[in-house]
């Protein structure tokens, strides 16, 4: 299909459809409004509406964009959808992610945007799957980081060998019950759903899906989401896997830590390090890592990721590419990964 600009449906008004825009700090866009009335995006996209079941949030958002609204009913199938509509975004709480997919795809919009989980559960992500394939709906789900260029070079540096042979991964997602947002919530699930989610992702990525070795979850007493979920993977080539996700500390950081035979890659929201094998300053006869900055590591200000996945969704409805990243069939399999350590409950 080829158009000027891709008509756009948002379903959800929140934290990560506009709230976190006025976050000083993040850098811009960082939502899906955002992206949309940023200077690129106003070329591209054209918003339609923004729907939310809480009136609240409806106001707040068209009173932030001076944008159209509507206040809807919390069940999908009540609620009656634009017509003409090229891309549903549905950034609604997790637990609603499958009933506005199904609905949207019944209502034949062709292109959907869902914020990660794609659902609760594999179950409900393969009736997803099956819905779009009977319609014929492309379906991206919105693991941002792998849109984001550092993290994609670190990817395609170490598909192309540059950074040696792959040993060994250590993942970590640590969030505060402090400041939980959905991560201890019945909308949410337990941290390892909503916020692990970002891990397990990045290591099917970089990987494909690894076999589960071991697991632990803690699990408070009377309570029934974990506070901490501990795994150990393997991939089919041999690299291990060491996946930490807790929801007991009193910051947020998310890291991902990776050594090859000859480099040690360290990715975080605190930036990126590079190592590489080097005769050791400390020991005679030895070698260290020593750090470095590869030359085509891209620099800050073209860095990011959700300018990303707005750019691939626009080059697929365009006709102008035809592939996409992170499929519906992907997030099956994560969501496979993350229920085979929640089935080893201890």
């Amino acid at each position: 299909m080829k158009r000027s600009k891709i008509k756009t449906l948002l379903i959800g008004l929140g934290r990560i459809c506009s709230d976190l825009e006025r976050d000083p700090f993040r850098k811009k866009p960082c939502t899906h409004m955002g992206v949309l009335q940023s200077d690129w995006g106003r070329k591209r996209f054209e918003f339609v509406l923004g729907l939310d079941s809480q009136a609240e949030k409806s106001e707040v958002f068209q009173s932030f964009w001076n944008a159209d609204t509507k206040t809807v009913p919390p069940d999908p199938k009540k609620t009656s959808l634009p017509k003409g509509i090229d891309l549903a975004v549905i950034s609604t709480p997790s637990a609603f992610h499958e009933e506005w997919a199904l609905h949207c795809i019944r209502a034949e919009i062709p292109n959907l945007l869902i914020e990660k989980p794609v659902a609760l559960s594999q179950a409900g992500a393969k009736r997803i799957q099956t819905l779009a394939k009977k319609y014929k709906t492309k379906i991206w789900i919105n693991h941002e980081r792998r849109y984001h260029p550092s993290y994609r070079f670190v990817k395609d540096q170490l598909t192309k060998g540059n950074f040696g042979k792959l040993k060994s991964i250590r993942a970590s997602v640590f969030t505060s019950a402090k400041n939980p947002g959905l991560a201890f919530s019945k909308l949410g699930g337990g941290p390892l759903l909503h916020d692990g989610t970002h891990a397990v992702d990045l290591i099917h990525w970089i990987l494909g899906k690894p076999k589960i070795v071991d697991a632990k979850l803690e699990i408070p007493k009377n309570g029934t989401i974990e506070s901490r979920a501990v795994a150990w993977f393997e991939s089919k080539t041999g690299v291990e896997v060491f996946l930490d996700v807790s929801g007991g500390r009193d910051y947020f950081q998310f890291e991902l830590d990776l050594h090859t035979d000859t480099h040690r890659i360290f990715c975080s929201n605190d930036g990126f390090a590079f190592f590489k094998s080097e005769p050791s300053p400390l020991y005679k006869g030895f070698r260290s890592l020593v750090s470095y900055v590869p030359k085509q590591f891209p620099k800050p200000e073209i860095s990011n990721a959700f300018i990303g996945i707005y750019e691939e969704i626009f080059q697929v409805v365009s006709g102008k590419k035809h592939t996409l990243e992170g499929t519906i069939s992907d997030n099956i399999e994560i969501l496979n990964l993350i229920e085979s350590i929640y089935r080893r409950k201890q």
